[in-house]
């Protein structure tokens, strides 16, 4: 269970559902650039090299940032800029473990960059870009680059629209006969926190983060304003814009509880990480969910560490950073699934982190199976779900109705842990194969190639994703086998089939001599006889098990071949006895 508001002194903040959305960015122009700030990766021997000692980012309240590096070449550029609260993106590598939760198959986790980059604020004066670009040149350093917003990928939605249609129109009900999910699987939900309180999320919560670290006076682009708890991070990443809330509840929810919705997953745990904050457009007071991508990056890096199974991100921009890039891949090295919604300016322009290598990049359509007008395009969409109308969890307990990627987004990682609690033993890569092999093609116009670059490979099954993760059906139903006349004697046989493959049984007759024999049933059948053993004397009394009558006393074998669900389920219904049928001498 994750905190609670019980020794904290935050002010929840609760926008009313309207004004939430991001219909004008806080960036202007494509340009997602934070005034002030670069992001500064040293090469190995550099970092190995510093001497001065610089705070791990998150640095939080209290904690003295660093003005150097302790790298004499570096340095002197930095006081160039002006450089003041230097704090590490996260720990040094000491070598990485492979950890309890390693797969057979999944190749050992890759050494992030994080460890050696540094968040480094600059003299507001000095442009980010230029100052990247000067750092970028020195041989001690690997890379350096502006920060970047990060923004929650949601438009206004009318809030009437109401019902829940995703979770069918994905076939969740149908994959919850097989799986409600498991307790054992964790969503890490990167986003602007969770409503820790509400009851249909709260019983399902696990010690979260909150990564959020702007510091105290962070420049927005004009005309915005940041509002709420953004200046130091803190165990307690409590939701103040309800994006992340009502993302959280389409993941999971408590369900089948006669009150409020239910998520994608029953039992699905989910890993609150604030990486986004409150911003107020001051025009109109529109609400957004903000952040940087040098918190996004520590909160994956968090969520890879700390148990995560599945990370949804619902955020996004124009531009990469090599920190984000590198924390998505040391991720998925641990066997992590990374989920992000494609964004929402109907361009075909990339956002990241969908466009990143390895994340499952998901697309917005609407319930009539079409793309939403708002969603992106391009050839790195994997998958579509559905995002518009989308009802769940919201902030002070309630429920809202949102629209966007973003709401796409959780919809396709909650199956993504359906298919993990299914089979636990998948890979990242595994699982992501199943979601895009099993989801149903969507097209625009007949012939058009599936994947697309409009939908990806089609709109997320849950019910085939789990059912081919699972792989052959366990139903084992019975069948009775017994055998017509002439037979002078049979013992009849229950069988239960197995979920797949071949199962023999021996069925002891008594008749005239059998040429051949088969057994009818709603499965493939084979029927071998074994070689003759005397199991007792044939019809009536006689010396020495003699039969004067030329009954051939044996034991006969059937091979019954069980096929797949179809097959099972044919036979479980029909019911009855199977009745062999064979031919026999006079």
């Amino acid at each position: 269970m994750a905190a609670t508001s019980g020794g904290s002194s935050r002010k929840r903040t609760s926008a009313p559902r309207a004004e939430l959305g991001a219909s004008a960015p806080l960036y202007i122009d494509g340009d997602d650039v934070i005034p002030g700030e670069v992001i500064v990766t040293l090469k190995a021997d550099a970092a190995d090299a510093m001497t001065a000692s610089v705070p791990i980012h998150p640095g939080g309240r209290g904690v003295s940032m660093a003005d150097s590096l302790g790298v004499s070449g570096v340095d002197a550029v930095l006081a160039s800029l002006g450089a003041y609260d230097i704090t590490r993106l996260a720990p040094p590598s000491q070598g990485i473990a492979r950890s309890a939760m390693a797969l057979d198959g999944v190749p050992e986790p890759e050494e992030s960059i994080l460890g050696r980059s540094f968040r480094v604020r600059i003299d507001a004066k000095v442009a980010p870009d230029k100052a990247a670009a000067e750092l970028d040149a020195l041989d001690e350093v690997e890379v350096a680059e502006p920060n970047r917003w990060r923004e929650a990928s949601v438009i206004p939605d009318d809030p009437q629209f109401g019902a829940q249609w995703g979770l069918t129109k994905i076939n969740a009900p149908d994959a919850w006969d097989v799986t409600k999910g498991s307790a054992s699987v964790v969503v890490a939900v990167i986003d602007s926190g969770v409503d820790l309180d509400h009851p249909e999320l709260a019983p399902l919560l696990v010690p979260g983060f909150d990564m959020v670290d702007l510091g105290p006076n962070p420049t927005p682009n004009p005309g915005w304003r940041f509002e709420g708890d953004f200046a130091g991070r803190d165990a307690i990443p409590e939701d103040e814009v309800g994006h992340g809330t009502h993302v959280a509840g389409t993941i999971a929810a408590v369900s089948d509880n006669a009150v409020g919705v239910a998520g994608v997953g029953w039992q699905t745990r989910i890993m609150p990480i604030k990486a986004l904050t409150r911003v107020v457009r001051i025009s109109d007071g529109r609400v957004s969910g903000t952040g940087s991508s040098a918190d996004v990056a520590a909160a994956i890096r968090y969520a890879a560490d700390n148990g995560a199974h599945v990370i949804n991100m619902s955020l996004g921009s124009p531009s990469s950073t090599s920190v984000e890039a590198s924390a998505v891949a040391y991720a998925v090295s641990k066997g992590v699934v990374v989920v992000a919604a494609m964004g929402n300016d109907g361009s075909s322009s990339p956002s990241f982190p969908a466009a990143y290598p390895d994340v499952i990049a998901v697309a917005a359509i609407q319930s009539n199976e079409s793309r939403a007008a708002f969603s992106q395009t391009g050839p790195h969409i994997d998958i579509s779900a559905p995002g518009v109308g989308i009802l769940s969890t919201y902030l002070a307990g309630g429920l809202a109705t949102m629209a966007g990627t973003s709401m796409a987004s959780p919809h396709v990682a909650g199956v993504a842990a359906l298919v993990k609690a299914v089979k636990p033993s998948l890979t990242a890569t595994e699982i992501g194969d199943i979601l895009r092999s099993t989801a149903k093609p969507l097209r625009d116009v007949a012939g058009d190639p599936v994947p697309n670059d409009r939908y990806g490979w089609g709109l997320v099954d849950a019910a085939a994703a789990v059912l081919k993760a699972r792989g052959p059906i366990v139903i084992k139903p019975t069948i009775t086998v017994k055998l017509r006349t002439p037979v002078v004697a049979c013992v009849p046989r229950t069988i239960t089939l197995p979920e797949c493959g071949t199962i023999k049984t021996v069925l002891p007759l008594q008749c005239k001599k059998i040429k051949s024999i088969h057994i009818a049933c709603p499965v493939t059948t084979t029927v071998t006889k074994v070689p003759t053993t005397v199991t007792g004397p044939g019809p009536g009394p006689q010396p020495g098990g003699a039969d004067p009558f030329g009954v051939e006393q044996g034991d006969y074998e059937a091979g019954f071949a069980a096929g797949y669900a179809a097959a099972i389920e044919e036979l479980q219904s029909g019911g009855g006895d199977a009745y062999g049928e064979g031919l026999f001498d006079e």
